[in-house]
């Protein structure tokens, strides 16, 4: 009598090219979460940049808030963020994104903003026109802005694509 099965071995082989491939396939997938975040990051703003529009026509300036969780009492308290909702943090790194309001003279009340988030993969040039104002070094002096917080808002450097969003 002939019993046809696999032996222990042609199993073993099987299962090593399946994991292999497996590996193989989860390690190119890596790049592709890290895109999607990237563009969740963007989108983010976007809604960001929404609600501060909101904010301008209901006020006729921008929160003169200097970092995220004021700017989120702000907008809450403002009406444009009801209960239960809130302003979102980055996806993987649990920080929050950046925000800083802006004035043209020494006399305005926050007449511009800038938001921003840390890009993981994507090159700030390739993310969407409409929605990007970056530059390297000092950004709003570049733009004629007194900014608060003072500080390099909008720049590219070797591990860091900086995508913002100014108004």
């Amino acid at each position: 009598m002939s019993k046809k099965a696999f032996t222990l071995i042609e199993l073993a082989i099987v299962l090593l090219v399946i994991g292999i491939l497996a590996g193989i396939v989860l390690r190119n997938l890596g790049g592709f979460t890290a895109s999607a975040r990237d563009s969740r990051r963007i989108a983010d703003l976007r809604n960001v940049a929404t609600y501060l529009g909101q904010y301008f026509l209901k006020y006729g300036y921008y929160p003169t808030t200097t970092d995220w969780t004021m700017l989120e009492t702000a907008l809450r308290n403002a009406g444009i963020l009801t209960t239960g909702t809130a302003l979102v943090n980055d996806p993987v790194r649990n920080k929050s994104y950046g925000y800083a309001y802006c004035t043209t003279s020494a006399g305005e009340i926050a007449g511009h903003y800038v938001i921003w988030a840390d890009l993981e993969v994507s090159n700030v040039n390739n993310a969407p026109q409409l929605f990007r104002e970056s530059a390297v070094g000092d950004s709003q002096k570049d733009w004629g802005w007194n900014c608060k917080p003072a500080a390099v808002l909008c720049a590219t450097g070797t591990n860091i694509s900086r995508y913002c969003v100014a108004q």
